[in-house]
């Protein structure tokens, strides 16, 4: 029997796909938060109903004004801060299985990473994740930059029909790059933003990663 699939390429997004780091995100924010004074998120879903890119509009909607502190400073402080927690993050629930999961169907794997190559290349050996993907991209800076830009690279570079590409994340930016380059995409519930909003994109919705393998 010849086994068919819709899909020859998954394309992951890495925060909060499948690196669960919600919770330490929104535990550094509110940290930030109190350190200047301004009055504390009550709950990781406040933190997800302000996510959003660019990441300066999210800052934004949480309050800064950057009339006394430029933007980059605070988002170097909270790069620092994550760079010193990422080691205690875990990856999401069912990630490893979802990943060879997906390499048994005969299907390509390629992460891709708005976080710095260099950063996002330590993060996936610290959980010996480079087996799964034929290639790990990250960006150039840790601004979250770029990524639509990578994915349109990585697909006329390898040859694959974005009609059977997979984009895996857990944002609308995540939606609005798959639908910029003709993937389609599902959106796991579980990352950073709320799943009402999600819900409002026309996105496949998984509440698990171990729902990704089924849609291939």
């Amino acid at each position: 029997m010849i086994l068919t699939r819709n899909f020859d390429l998954v394309i992951w997004d890495w925060n909060g796909t499948l690196l669960d780091d919600t919770e330490m995100c929104y535990s550094i924010a509110n940290e930030m938060r109190q350190e200047r004074g301004m009055a504390l998120m009550q709950g990781v879903e406040e933190y997800r109903s302000y996510f959003m890119f660019p990441v300066i509009d999210y800052y934004r909607r949480m309050g800064y004004t950057f009339e006394t502190e430029p933007f980059e400073n605070i988002s170097r402080q909270f790069v620092a801060m994550y760079a010193e927690r990422f080691p205690f993050c875990p990856l999401q629930p069912c990630a490893k299985d979802a990943l060879a999961a997906v390499l048994e169907t005969g299907s390509r794997q390629v992460l891709l990473s708005a976080t710095g190559q260099e950063k996002l290349d330590e993060q996936v050996a610290h959980f010996r994740l480079k087996e799964y993907f034929e290639r790990v991209i990250g960006g150039s800076n840790n601004l979250a930059n770029g990524k639509a830009d990578y994915a349109r690279a990585f697909l006329h570079e390898s040859g694959v029909s974005p009609a059977r590409t997979l984009f895996v994340g857990d944002t609308d930016h995540d939606f609005e790059i798959a639908s910029s380059i003709g993937c389609a995409c599902a959106l796991i519930t579980a990352g950073h933003q709320t799943s009402a909003h999600l819900a409002t994109l026309g996105a496949t919705l998984v509440n698990s990663l171990c729902e990704v393998p089924s849609l291939l």
